[in-house]
Formats: C-alpha cells, sequence, structure tokens
C-alpha cells in the first residue's frame, strides 16, 4: 500500500528518468510532464526568494536557485538515487497548505525557553518529512542536555496555535510529568557523572531525563547553569557514589539488579518519596 510521501511501485518500461531539481534536492519521475509540473510549483511558491537571489547574485544564480527539470540514466539513479527505483514519483507529489510554531526549550526540572519561530505559513509536499493533511500534528523531541524541541504544524492555523499554546504551557509547567524512579537509571547518570561525563547514557532518549530529574529530585544531582547546559553531583551525591561504589561495578549499561546495588536502590527510593515533586 502506498502511503503520503511514498511513490507508487515503479512500472515503467526501461528509459531515462527525469529529476525535479528543487535547491539540490533532486525529485525522480518517469514523466518529464511530472517533473516540470513540480518544478514550476515549488518556483510559484518560492517566487520571492528566487526574485532576491536575483537582484542580489545576478541572474544566473537565480536559475540555478529556481526549480528545473534534469534527465537522468536510470543506472545512475539506481547506483545513487536515494531510495532506488522504489524512490521514482508515477505522478506529481501532493501538496498541502500549512501553518506551523516551533520552539526549544532547556532544563531538566526547570525548563527554560531558549528559541521559538513562527507562525510559519508554508506550502509543503508529500517528499518532506513535514507532509501532513491533518489539521494538527504536535511532536515534542527529547533532546540532549535536558533540551526539548516542541513542533505543531498542520492545516488547521487556530487549531495549530491552540495546540502549541497548551504544548508549551504543558512543557514549562510540569517538567515531571510522567516521571517515575528507576534506580538503575538514576545510577547511570550519577556514574556518568562522576566519571565527568553527564551525557555518558543515551542523552537522546526521554528515559535519560527522567532519570536526571529524579536524580535531582533525591538531591544527589545539581542543575547549577540557569540554561541546564551543566550537571554536576551534588556533596550528598557524590557521598552517595562513593559510599555504593558506583564506580567498582560493572557498567551500567549492563546493570539487570545486582545484588551489590540493592542497597543504593533502596536509598534511591526512600529518597524519591520524600522529595516534593514537580507536578
Amino acid at each position: 500500500m502506498t502511503t503520503p510521501g511514498t511513490p507508487k511501485p515503479a512500472r515503467s518500461p526501461d528509459a531515462d528518468l527525469y529529476l525535479a531539481v528543487l535547491d539540490s534536492r533532486k525529485i525522480a519521475f518517469f514523466d518529464p510532464a511530472h517533473a516540470q509540473a513540480l518544478a514550476e510549483q515549488w518556483n510559484s511558491v518560492h517566487a520571492d526568494g528566487i526574485a532576491r537571489v536575483r537582484a542580489e547574485a545576478g541572474t544566473e544564480a537565480a536559475q540555478r536557485a529556481a526549480g528545473h527539470v534534469e534527465s537522468c540514466a536510470r543506472e545512475h539513479w539506481l547506483r545513487h538515487g536515494p531510495g532506488g527505483m522504489a524512490a521514482v514519483w508515477t505522478r506529481v507529489p501532493a501538496s498541502a497548505q500549512q501553518h506551523a510554531l516551533w520552539a526549544s526549550f532547556t532544563g531538566f526540572a526547570h525548563r527554560h525557553t531558549t528559541a521559538s519561530g513562527g507562525p510559519l505559513h508554508r506550502t509543503v509536499w508529500e517528499f518532506q518529512s513535514w507532509f501532513t493533511t491533518l489539521p494538527v500534528v504536535k511532536r515534542i523531541e527529547f533532546r540532549p542536555r535536558g533540551g526539548i524541541n516542541v513542533q505543531v504544524e498542520g492545516t488547521d492555523e487556530e487549531a495549530v496555535d491552540e495546540a502549541f499554546t497548551q504544548a508549551l504551557t504543558h512543557v514549562i509547567a510540569n517538567p515531571n510529568t510522567g516521571d517515575h524512579l528507576d534506580p538503575a537509571g538514576v545510577l547511570q547518570v550519577l556514574r556518568g557523572l562522576a566519571e565527568g561525563d553527564g551525557r555518558l547514557y543515551s542523552p537522546w532518549e526521554e528515559g535519560f531525563h527522567t532519570a536526571v530529574r529524579a536524580a535531582i529530585a533525591c538531591g544527589l544531582v545539581d542543575e547549577s547553569a540557569p540554561s541546564g547546559s551543566r550537571l554536576r553531583l551534588t556533596t550528598i551525591g557524590s557521598s552517595f557514589t562513593r559510599q555504593h561504589r558506583l564506580l567498582q561495578v560493572p557498567d551500567p549499561a549492563e546493570w539487570d539488579a545486582p545484588p551489590e546495588l540493592a542497597a543504593a536502590a533502596d536509598e534511591l527510593a526512600t529518597r524519591y518519596s520524600a522529595a516534593p515533586q514537580q507536578r
């Protein structure tokens, strides 16, 4: 079954392919008319930008910036084209008018806005990863060092605005929502900081952020920098790490609740249950 953003399987006799070249991105077609139609759509949408390039850098630069069609041998595309023949379109990709807003935050126990953008009013095509025909789509992505990216997009501007406002309010007011104590995860964070690298264990995963927030709540980790970019063990955290010999046990990535860590896990549970949680 063909899904939005995915071209139909290739069904064409052997022939050259035709590429719509759009700002260095190449979209392959069997039919040159389809490639030309997409290039013309692209140039219509980006007419102002192309005009600016022409005014600032001249006609040749504007021609390079504009969408155009090139031919391509099938053998070359098979060797070098992304996606192979399954990525060759048999029709003109659909497009949609979209509204989008985004913001970035940092910090573990306390969120700080680092950047925001929009509203963007843009035309998107099926071959672009952010294409959707839904009224609203919300994405919250965890990033290294306590970062969170929030992006909301869709075809309904009012729905996008509302969802974005709700997402920002939630992220700022509820940094610990849904958290739970994962003793192994917290011990991994403590060992990583003791070894001098707060990013040592899967910082791109939500579980890492949850474990860091739990360690902060337990008083073992200090989120001292206003931006949330630096983490360090507190005095209690350093003592905890030494007492339970976290640097002497095997790599925490391999931990499966070994008996020697039972006392450390019990102490974490006591500290976490007594800690005031931000909910």
